[in-house]
């Protein structure tokens, strides 16, 4: 009968800045109205900043907005200096005096009122860092935080049996042992070592019999290390699994003991086989 296996883990030059822009509900000229007002958003009464005439406009929180018209006729005074330049504002009153100062400070724009607005960030369309890998997420050093963030959030499938990938520990692999070959099966317990490029098999199992092993798991098939002319290939593989017990999961503690030692040996990787 073909060996069963399961295998677990243990632990240009423009001037331009570009930004997400505004759809604004009425005012000026080239304005639509948005979408329902049911719709989170930043209410903005009034912008009278530069050449805006006095416009009221909505716009839409976690979507992406987009403002478009002619040279002169208010998109970066709605979207940068007034907009950009508010929710700065805001955002560097909220730390204390001492703090303030080391941050730019930004003139009020000209507006009645805007509620609703998160703190905003702007990314010039010409970046200072001459890179073709500088991206909105370095220059902006969101990236640090998606890189913490997205590890603890992600979940992990194994391509072939579609099973979540979590990290074990010896008592979920002996559960799941028991699961899958039952409690009287004897089973081997391996872990893999890494073999140098063109080490005789000789010497490889002489380095593992002086380690104390007894056996080695190469190609669905046991070999003893004491009897190295046994093993049939021309070399051996990069990685060779070895034999840390044979027993059943029925024997608890014997079996929780083996498997631990193996994930030690074995940096976090044990293979659990029925021969």
């Amino acid at each position: 009968m073909a060996p069963l296996y399961l295998r677990l883990n243990s632990l240009g030059k423009s001037k331009k800045k570009v930004k997400k822009s505004l759809r604004p509900t009425n005012g000026s000229q080239g304005m639509s109205k948005s979408s329902s007002s049911s719709t989170p958003s930043i209410e903005v009464r009034g912008a009278r900043q530069n050449n805006l005439q006095g416009i009221d406009i909505d716009i839409p929180i976690g979507e992406l907005t987009v403002v478009t018209g002619p040279s002169g006729s208010g998109k970066s005074s709605l979207a940068f200096q007034t907009l950009y330049a508010e929710g700065q504002r805001r955002y560097v009153e909220t730390f204390s005096p001492y703090t303030r100062q080391f941050f730019d400070r930004m003139d009020k724009p000209q507006v009645d009122a805007i509620h609703g607005i998160p703190p905003a960030i702007a990314i010039e369309q010409q970046n200072a860092v001459k890179t073709t890998r500088s991206t909105v997420g370095t220059i902006t050093e969101i990236n640090d935080y998606l890189k913490l963030l997205f590890p603890r959030l992600c979940r992990g499938y194994d391509p072939i049996s579609g099973d979540l990938i979590e990290p074990d520990s010896p008592e979920s692999i002996h559960r799941k042992t028991v699961e899958r070959f039952g409690r009287e099966t004897i089973l081997l317990i391996l872990f893999g070592v890494p073999v140098p490029t063109d080490t005789p098999a000789a010497e490889f199992f002489d380095f593992l019999q002086q380690q104390g092993y007894a056996r080695v798991w190469i190609f669905g098939k046991a070999y003893r290390v004491d009897s190295p002319e046994a093993y049939d290939k021309k070399k051996l593989p990069g990685k060779v699994d070895v034999i840390q017990d044979r027993v059943a999961p029925a024997r608890r503690s014997r079996f929780l003991e083996a498997l631990e030692r193996a994930l030690d040996f074995g940096k976090g990787v044990v293979t659990v086989v029925d021969p």
